[in-house]
């Protein structure tokens, strides 16, 4: 039984190594015109019968063929001998004139079958030499390495690698995007290269993703084959009018740089290297971009440059309830400046309260992706209101006005019709209902006036005028001593609001306001983002910490009116980073005299 298997796994062997028989013919992919290369046929057995006869190819020379060789090696591995062979038949061809050829297929009689080869593709380029014949075996079909000509003391000339940058536009608009090429240029085998945009005055840039495996593709320039990629792309988005330089930047190369004064069969047999690994930086030149403005601009223009730009509306609140968030989302598709778009106005009912929207980009296959025209996709706007009382009310359509730079002129694309909103009876102990009844609970006092009696004898006595004088330095003393309790008891308060903060999210919220109220000498009402930017910027506070609490505060109400998604540890985590917030400012802001 076991004597059956060995036969049968030798037989299965024999039959799929006889099965493996073929005809490869192999030839370089690209030549120039006037060079000699070798068109090879070669057969993995040496049971060939006849030899292939090629007397005329379009396009090319026959100067010799077919050369014959055939080889054969025995290999002996754990007792088991395995014999190879394969016959190789070459032809010496020489181009004659440019253009893209397909080489012919040859029929061999192989141990009784005849088998047929495959047909080669070469191109043929203006050769950088005409008296050139560079010999090239079959195998050089990849055109990574370069010409043996181009170098032959093994020094790097600046020729051999340079870096060519291109814009599809030199003049535009604002905002239109431009598509700059970064095109690398070499005779040398390019190992690595390494360049990064810096941050641009100007410029916004975006990154073109592009393969890591770089393929170089042989052209001619001045009359000599060289090769090239485009290295790296980036779509460019002026953000202002005039002459705008895009300035020159650095790459770090390495190149494999073959000396040819050293025999490669010398080198062998000294332990020699032909091959040195040389770093070498290299400048892409700078390119100055011709930015025109834009033309007046009309009312309601959202910053949207590019072309086909449609926008659609939708509310996504199933049953609107009073005192309760809801939101209308808005689509916009498009091709240009599209994630620098500002959001449209939506112009919501009187009695709704309006909160800040929030923009984002589309996912899934509407994605922005981007393009040489700018990003083309879909981004998403949604606006948060609070509808106060119940009722039926109607959004007008939103407008979105553009500028296309292909025709110069402005668009506007609209929503369609109005929206609807029925709004339903809410629950009266939500918290927005709660401060907006507080808020009404202030009534105007109205004052009537009041006319002296001018006929009265005390009016104008030195008794008036000693008493008048009297009342008023008793309320200038009072107003004295009100003011100094008033300043002894500051510190105490501000302990009572750090111990609000972390309670729950309305608490934290308050306990930050009135901190910037009382730090800054301002009431509680005056305290609104934009406020707060200005008393801040004034006082020299960071920057940094300014939007910090500013975008605490936006995550207080946006979890207060129920816009954000709900978190059982958003209290506990907002309060920690409103205690941190409120003990940076402490160390910024001083109090304010008064």
């Amino acid at each position: 039984m076991k004597r059956l298997s060995t036969i049968i796994c030798l037989l299965l062997i024999a039959l799929s190594g006889y099965a493996a028989v073929g005809v490869t013919a192999r030839a370089p992919s690209t030549v120039g015109v006037g060079e000699t290369f070798r068109l090879e046929y070669t057969v993995n057995s040496a049971d060939v019968t006849g030899a292939p006869q090629i007397s005329s190819i379009p396009g090319f020379d026959v100067l010799y063929g077919p050369a014959i060789s055939t080889s054969q090696r025995v290999s002996v591995v754990n007792g088991h001998t395995t014999q190879m062979a394969s016959t190789s038949f070459t032809f010496t061809l020489k181009a004659k004139s440019e253009g893209t050829y397909q080489l012919p297929s040859v029929s061999l009689n192989v141990g009784g079958r005849t088998l047929t080869s495959n047909r080669p593709t070469v191109r043929v380029v203006k050769s950088q030499n005409p008296n050139a014949s560079a010999q090239s075996s079959a195998p050089q079909a990849a055109p990574s390495r370069p010409a043996a000509s181009s170098n032959q003391t093994g020094k790097l000339r600046p020729e051999d690698l340079f870096i060519e940058v291109t814009a599809n536009k030199r003049t535009v608009y604002e905002q239109e995007p431009v598509l700059l090429s970064y095109n690398v240029f070499t005779t040398q085998a390019l190992e690595q290269l390494q360049g990064k945009m810096p941050d641009l005055k100007g410029f916004v840039a975006k990154e073109v993703p592009l393969p890591h495996d770089k393929h170089l593709s042989l052209v001619n320039r001045g009359g000599r084959n060289i090769q090239t990629t485009t290295w790296s792309r980036y779509v460019m988005f002026p953000q202002q009018s005039g002459k705008l330089t895009i300035p020159s930047i650095p790459f770090e190369g390495v190149i494999a740089l073959v000396n040819r004064n050293i025999d490669p069969i010398d080198a062998f047999f000294f332990g020699q290297s032909i091959t040195t690994r040389i770093n070498q930086t290299v400048h892409a030149p700078s390119l100055d971009i011709t930015v025109k403005p834009l033309p007046p601009k009309p009312a309601g223009f959202s910053g949207a440059v590019g072309n086909g730009f449609t926008v659609r509306a939708a509310l996504t609140t199933a049953k609107p309830r009073e005192n309760e968030t809801l939101t209308l989302r808005l689509t916009i598709h498009g091709t240009g400046n599209l994630d620098l778009i500002t959001p449209p106005q939506v112009k919501f009912p009187a009695d709704f309260e309006v909160l800040d929207p929030q923009v984002s980009l589309s996912t899934g296959a509407a994605a922005p992706k981007l393009t040489p025209e700018g990003m083309s996709g879909d981004i998403i706007i949604d606006y948060y209101a609070i509808p106060n009382h119940q009722g039926s009310y109607t959004i007008p359509p939103v407008s979105l006005v553009w500028f296309n730079p292909a025709d110069g002129q402005y668009h506007t694309s609209t929503t369609g019709g109005p929206i609807t909103v029925k709004v339903l009876k809410g629950d009266p102990n939500s918290y927005a209902a709660r401060q907006r009844l507080r808020n009404d609970d202030i009534r105007y006092i109205h004052l009537g006036d009041s006319a002296a009696d001018s006929r009265s004898g005390f009016w104008g006595t030195p008794l008036f005028w000693c008493l008048h004088l009297l009342l008023i330095a008793l309320f200038i003393f009072i107003v004295r001593a009100v003011f100094s309790l008033s300043r002894r008891s500051r510190k105490p308060s501000a302990a009572k609001m750090a111990g609000r903060v972390g309670k729950d999210i309305p608490s934290t919220l308050l306990a930050l306001k009135q901190f910037v109220a009382e730090r800054c000498g301002v009431s509680e009402a005056e305290v609104s983002k934009d406020r707060i930017s200005a008393l801040f910027a004034e006082r020299g506070v960071d920057a940094d910490l300014t939007s910090r609490l500013l975008t605490l505060i936006d995550s207080c109400e946006l979890h207060i009116y129920g816009a954000a998604t709900p978190d059982p540890d958003a209290a506990g985590r907002l309060g920690t980073e409103a205690a941190e917030v409120i003990a940076r400012l402490r160390k910024q802001l001083k109090k304010v005299k008064k």
